[in-house]
């Protein structure tokens, strides 16, 4: 099979295609730096002849976002339907996957005009429910964080909203490499957490596909000076995993990681890092490193 595009994101190949030979796959250019030309883990192939007849009923439903896409276990598979209030209360896009995630068809309703068709099927919101869906089958982890690369040194900063990830990113600009600013990927590799950077980024759009070992994990918050204190154990797991996407659907996935945010804080270095929103802050981490 010929993809159209291959595409990786922490060591995942995502090997994508239409059922159209006249429809081209247009990624957006965030993933331009993601582009490979392994062989794929995850095919999807992206349909564009309206959604399939898969009735979506309120008993088969396992997890629903609250916005814009819930999930649905039917016939042994997994199914995405994605809504937004601009196309009404039906799904304007469906995704089936095996059980596995390895393989999927998105399938996208029927568009008003040819330029209204869906050219990505990595868009969002798929793609990062996708990547949870697959690290918990024993891959890794999906962080709300921030991660540098400070001349081989892993450093990712945990945040939720407004914590001051972005802020982070853009105070270590010209000091060292932005893997992304918002979303980051850790798995376990030759005996040690990895930290990748994703596509899918914040505020700031330097991203990067490459991965660093990982030395130390900030949790951040804002503080009227700059302070470092220690954490450990189950509180350091606990908070590292506040600030992950958990597949709160999957209780074999959330199992795999509880125990990988146990791995991960026993592995490095952890601790609440209070900041002042000023450059000084990078001589303060490399002093503590």
């Amino acid at each position: 099979m010929r993809w159209q595009s291959t595409v990786e994101v922490a060591e995942i190949v995502f090997g994508l295609f239409g059922d159209c030979a006249t429809e081209a796959l247009s990624l957006d250019q965030i993933y331009s730096d993601f582009l490979c030309s392994g062989e794929p883990d995850v095919v999807l192939k992206a349909c564009y002849n309206g959604l399939p007849p898969i009735p979506l009923r309120d008993e088969d439903r396992i997890f629903d976002s609250q916005m814009v896409w819930s999930l649905y276990r039917v016939d042994g598979r997994t199914v995405f339907a994605l809504r937004s209030p601009v196309f009404g209360p039906q799904p304007y896009r469906i995704a089936v996957f095996d059980e596995d995630f390895r393989h999927g068809e998105v399938y996208n309703a029927l568009p008003e005009t040819p330029e209204s068709r869906l050219c990505n099927p990595l868009e969002y919101p798929l793609s990062e429910v996708l990547m949870v869906c697959l690290l918990a089958r024993g891959r890794g982890l999906h962080v709300h964080a921030c991660g540098i690369e400070d001349n081989g040194r892993g450093y990712l900063f945990a945040g939720n909203s407004t914590h001051g990830k972005t802020t982070m990113a853009r105070l270590w600009q010209g000091e060292g490499r932005i893997l992304n600013d918002d979303r980051i990927v850790l798995r376990a590799r030759d005996g040690r957490i990895w930290m990748y950077g994703t596509p899918w980024h914040g505020e700031c759009d330097s991203v990067s596909p490459d991965g660093v070992p990982l030395e130390h994990i900030f949790f951040l918050r804002h503080a009227e000076a700059d302070g470092l204190s220690r954490v450990t154990g189950t509180r350091a797991a606990a908070m590292l995993l506040a600030r992950s996407f958990p597949p709160l659907w999957d209780a074999d996935g959330m199992a795999f990681t509880l125990d990988f945010c146990d791995r991960v804080v026993g592995a490095v270095t952890c601790g609440e890092l209070g900041f002042v929103p000023d450059r000084r802050v990078v001589d303060f981490i490399r002093c503590r490193r």
